[in-house]
């Protein structure tokens, strides 16, 4: 029985020793070292970056390309600085950067960025201080050239940066570069090493503090390097009512104080992680947001479910937005406070809020006001008024006083007030003016001849025939008797000479005539023209003003009586019809101070040269139109020309085909008439 009782506590003496060297957490839940503060030197041609760490430090350093920056990693060593960023921005170095991941034992690392890749050293100084120098590059060729190693002297752990250098994927290369990052900001570097599965002493209070981020040691590959808690505040935090808000953009309302993007969709501006959980619980999730973050997170009791996410490169903004929408969860931020809970819980939320809200409309007195209105009509704001009152409020018109009397609770009358100080206004005018220009333009021209020959010897003759009719010119004396007309008496006092043709001008304006007469041969000719040409130019001119949105007419003519016949056995009736130069207009002023027009511009006038039954017919000319005009432009709106070309040739058979000859022969008429009607509207806001 004793030796069976020595061997039991040899073996629990054994399995404790076992433990013991396994779990650092029983040893202390503090590092040996940590890093105390972090400096910069700038020097003739180089800056040194000062660390000092209180406690042996064993510096691993390494270099990164694209963007180009020196890392110096202290495993076991922890953070005890709130410094956090070091804006330099001389001799090619940015900024430093101080951070530390959520393992245990952590490692400390201080990120260098460089405007491009450059030589370094890094020493410890006298005084315990680890000093990494950077040399500014001199040329070109030095800036593209790989960075000179360490000495291996120089360096506490001579270790060759092959082996060493980490995969480093800087978050802040990616956005945050572009604007210099405040002390504020979060930045996240990925780890250089790997995650070590550690077993924390659950009773140690500082071993609890930092198992939020050890718990995602093995399932995240972003390195976290939180910042002060503070800057998360918003300023505009005094506000003490809840708002809920989509699950987008918390970073940004972070920085724009809670300001809203005007921008179609979300814009993320949170630094992007990379996270890999599996089947890990939606609370843990949300306490690695808060350290990611710094915001205050507080989960509804009703918050509860598994998570399985695979992200690289998310803003943590987004990767928020993507698990609330997954999980029917929304969230609320006031402040630095976030509050996230099920989507049934804010709508439970909003309507008690809702129910309040109209329980207290229900329970206070009602007021009444009166308003009168200078510009608008009481009767046409009425209906937009009724909109904007409660359940319990009521709005009259008067229209003697031109006066809106409201009877509601009293949170409602302000609004009521600003949207009729909105509707009450002065109405901008506009004048229009529109032209009218109707242009005619005729030209004739008519060519004619005649022609009469005769010769006889008193036994034969030839020439014209009377039926083509006879020449003008009377010829006194001789005789053959073909070319003997008798008078009215029987006597051949008078004597005509037949025509061969006859193709004079219609209506001659001038003339001439060629004629030769003898005892036996008579010729007659007679040339005669005629040139017209004409212009006719019609301008009307309406003008008319009119208020913003409001149609205006005008109109000027006559009205024209149509009579019709009497008709079973009634008397004759007698209609007017207008024929006016109308404009009907209604003008509508844009915000870039255009003008939109509805415009229908009619000109009728009746023609008395062509009627039927006694009644004149009507010419129209009308052009309805949507046109945008700037203020005092002009627009042509719409136009008509006609043109009309006619040309019409009489001749003698044959003859008037000869060239040049056959122009005897001939009666040409040639006639052209273009009419244009072109419409101008010109409207011009009124300053008034």
């Amino acid at each position: 029985m004793r030796k069976q009782l020595l061997n039991t506590i040899l073996l629990f003496t054994l399995l404790g020793l076992a433990a013991s060297a396994q779990t650092p957490g029983t040893q202390s839940a503090t590092p040996a070292s940590q890093l105390r503060h972090v400096s910069v030197v700038r020097g003739a041609s180089e800056v040194s970056v000062e660390i000092s760490a209180q406690g042996a430090v064993t510096p691993k350093v390494s270099v990164a390309d694209s963007p180009a920056r020196v890392i110096v990693d202290l495993p076991g060593t922890s953070k005890e600085t709130r410094l956090s960023h070091i804006p330099v921005g001389i001799d090619g170095v940015k900024a430093v950067r101080v951070g530390f991941d959520g393992h245990y034992p952590p490692t400390t690392r201080v990120v260098v960025d460089l405007e491009q890749a450059c030589r370094y050293e890094l020493n410890t100084a006298s005084d315990g201080k680890l000093v990494l120098t950077l040399h500014a590059p001199q040329t070109t060729e030095a800036a593209k050239a790989a960075p000179a190693k360490a000495p291996a002297a120089a360096q506490p752990s001579p270790v060759s940066a092959a082996a060493t250098a980490p995969r480093v994927a800087d978050q802040a290369d990616t956005k945050a570069q572009t604007t210099s990052p405040s002390s504020s900001d979060f930045v996240f570097v990925e780890p250089s090493y790997q995650a070590q599965t550690t077993v924390q002493d659950t009773n140690n209070p500082a071993a609890r503090a930092e198992d939020a981020a050890a718990k995602f040691a093995d399932k995240t590959a972003a390195e976290l390097l939180p910042v002060d808690q503070h800057a998360a505040q918003s300023p505009d935090s005094s506000s003490t009512t809840p708002t809920i808000q989509p699950a987008v953009n918390l970073a940004a309302e972070q920085k724009a104080k809670g300001t809203q993007s005007v921008a179609s969709g979300p814009k993320y501006t949170g630094e992007p992680i990379s996270v890999n959980l599996k089947d890990v619980d939606l609370k843990d999730f949300f306490r690695l947001i808060h350290e990611i973050s710094g915001l205050n997170v507080v989960l509804d009791p009703d918050v509860h479910g598994t998570l399985t996410i695979v992200l690289d490169d998310v803003p943590w903004d987004q990767a928020l937005d993507i698990v609330l929408k997954n999980n029917d969860l929304a969230r609320e931020l006031e402040g630095n406070v976030l509050r996230i809970a099920t989507l049934d819980t804010l709508k439970k939320e909003a309507d008690s809020r809702r129910a309040q809200m109209e329980a207290e409309a229900l329970a206070v007195e009602k007021v009444s006001i009166t308003r009168f209105l200078s510009y608008a009509h009481a009767k046409d704001v009425l209906l937009t008024v009724k909109k904007f009152l409660s359940t319990r409020g009521d709005v009259v018109a008067d229209d003697r006083t031109n006066a809106i009397i409201v009877n509601d609770i009293p949170n409602v009358i302000p609004t009521i007030d600003k949207l009729l100080t909105e509707l009450d206004r002065k109405t901008q005018e506009v004048e229009i003016e529109a032209r009218v220009v109707a242009a005619t333009r005729t030209f004739a021209r008519d060519i004619g001849t005649q022609f009469g020959f005769g010769w006889g010897n008193g036994h034969s003759a030839i020439g014209g025939a009377s039926a083509a009719g006879t020449s003008p010119t009377t010829v006194s004396g001789g005789s053959p008797g073909y070319i003997t007309v008798p008078s009215t008496n029987g006597t051949t006092q008078g004597n005509t000479i037949p025509l061969f043709s006859n193709l004079g001008s219609t209506s001659p304006s001038s003339g001439l005539t060629f004629l030769n007469a003898s005892n036996t041969v008579r010729i007659d000719a007679i040339l005669t023209m005629a040139e017209s040409r004409g212009l006719l130019k019609v301008l009307s001119r309406p003008r008319v003003v009119t208020q913003n949105n409001i149609q205006a007419l005008v109109k000027q003519g006559v009205r024209v009586p149509i009579v019709t016949q009497a008709q079973l056995g009634g008397p004759p009736t007698v209609t007017y019809v207008d024929a006016f130069l109308r404009l009907t207009v209604t003008p509508q002023i844009t915000s870039e101070n255009t003008i939109f027009l509805n415009v229908d511009v009619e000109n009728t006038t009746p023609n008395f040269g062509q009627e039927v039954q006694g009644n004149p017919e009507l010419i129209t000319q009308q052009a309805t139109t949507q046109v945008l005009v700037t203020d005092g432009g002009t627009v042509v709106i719409g136009g008509v020309i006609q043109t009309q070309n006619s040309l019409q040739v009489d001749q003698v058979p044959l003859l008037g085909s000869i060239p040049v000859l056959g122009n005897l022969f001939k009666h040409v008429q040639v006639s052209t008439s273009n009419q244009e009607l072109i419409f101008f509207i010109t409207p011009r806001i009124i300053q008034t």
